[in-house]
């Protein structure tokens, strides 16, 4: 299976219509990728972004998702039965008709997504669910040390830390907060000092990448 590259080197899905080998797909950023009825069942997800995907009617049963972002990801009727999900991201994703049957999700985020309108879908208490974006509170020395990777060019094009136009990424910054805790986040950002080791797509691996300068 090839997977093309877009513009400025984002990795970009194929069109499939037929099944496919069980497949290890990890650190890629699949920003506006298009997939319709694809067979991804029992595949392993790890450090990808679905910002803007449209992945319709798709099979992910029996698939695992670790540390996945679904940015405005276009989930509908597809089939999640007996997924796992952790630490992954739903931020104002579409999955009326998508069935969730025996999935099971930790430490997972959602955020203007209407789970209600999706099929056996059970989020335990260990998720959170926001029906609006969070608004974090931090000091001003934390947001200027954020504003540093700003225009880092590992992190900018995926838009995980700061949006068009320089707006921070509020869903972002509040994994950071939750998972590292202010000061742990402001140590970190200290030692990377403007630059990071790799190139960030995900959330958790911005986070990761701060937790192991902070040590």
């Amino acid at each position: 299976m090839m997977l093309p590259k877009g513009k400025n080197n984002l990795s970009r899905l194929s069109v499939f219509y037929r099944k496919t080998k069980t497949r290890n797909i990890r650190n890629k950023f699949y920003s506006k990728a298009q997939c319709f009825r694809a067979d991804f069942s029992k595949s392993s997800f790890i450090d990808v972004n679905f910002k803007g995907a449209i992945l319709t009617s798709c099979n992910f049963k029996g698939a695992t998702f670790t540390q996945v972002e679904f940015l405005g990801t276009n989930l509908k009727k597809s089939n999640f039965t007996d997924a796992t999900f952790k630490y992954c991201i739903f931020s104002r994703a579409l999955i009326k008709n998508s069935n969730f049957r025996n999935c099971t999700f930790e430490n997972c985020i959602f955020v203007s997504t209407n789970i209600t309108v999706a099929k056996n879908i059970v989020v335990s208490e260990s998720n959170r669910i926001f029906k609006r974006q969070p608004s974090p509170e931090v000091s001003q020395e934390t947001l200027t040390l954020l504003d540093d990777l700003r225009f880092n060019p590992k992190v900018q094009n995926s838009r995980v830390l700061h949006l068009k136009g320089g707006k921070i990424n509020a869903i972002t910054l509040n994994s950071l907060i939750e998972r590292l805790g202010e000061k742990r986040l402001k140590r970190g950002l200290l030692a990377l000092n403007g630059t990071l080791p790799y190139r960030i797509i995900t959330a958790n691996r911005l986070c990761n990448a701060i937790d192991r300068a902070a040590r």
